[in-house]
């Protein structure tokens, strides 16, 4: 469709698996106490957001999240199960001084950089960033080709949010901070085909 988009992309609530720093991942967590009350500020900061549809994460952590928007928006939401968390396969679970202590610390701090040289990494079992980045591409640039959504809120994970928000920025670009319920504007720019990301969260 032949005009701009914006998403407002966001992090879910908090889970207990967040607060003691394990690998989460596709495991399905649930919001703890503190993300439900993180999750209902943020519906009450994002009513005045011009939105027309959240699309979330099928994971409970973010489609919650994602619910709670919706319905102080008066819009619906649906799933898309391409916008989850990257895979960490046999990592899943571990908290991440054991995944270092496992896996090793240069995998680990290579997970940490974003940059195209480490696309094709994983833990064993596992996405690469590659492929999750990809399919979150693909969920995006469905909804530009098929829908006439203009704006957009996307629910779903810190992995996954920086990720698909890096290959958009610089590549030497300082790590976006992601903690739960940020929300972050990405707008696509439909004549010159491309993703406009502002770096700081709103």
């Amino acid at each position: 469709m032949t005009m701009n988009r914006v998403f407002y992309i966001f992090r879910h609530g908090e889970t207990d698996w967040n607060r003691e720093r394990r690998c989460q991942g596709h495991t399905n967590v649930q919001l703890n106490a503190t993300g439900i009350e993180q999750a209902a500020n943020l519906a009450m900061k994002m009513s005045d957001f011009p939105m027309d549809i959240i699309i979330s994460s099928d994971l409970a952590r973010a489609h919650n999240t994602g619910k709670l928007v919706a319905e102080k928006k008066g819009i619906p939401i649906v799933i898309d199960p391409r916008l989850r968390e990257m895979s960490y396969g046999e990592a899943e679970g571990l908290l991440y001084n054991e995944a270092i202590n496992l896996y090793g610390e240069d995998l680990w701090l290579r997970f940490q950089t974003f940059n195209r040289a480490n696309d094709q990494i994983s833990f064993p079992g596992g996405e690469t960033r590659f492929e999750a980045r990809d399919r979150f591409h693909k969920a995006l640039m469905e909804i530009i080709e098929t829908t006439n959504h203009k704006f957009i809120g996307i629910s779903t994970h810190g992995g996954a949010l920086r990720n698909i928000l890096h290959s958009f920025l610089p590549e030497n670009h300082s790590l976006l901070t992601i903690p739960n319920c940020v929300v972050y504007k990405c707008e696509y720019i439909h004549n010159e085909n491309r993703f406009k990301v502002d770096p700081n969260p709103i």
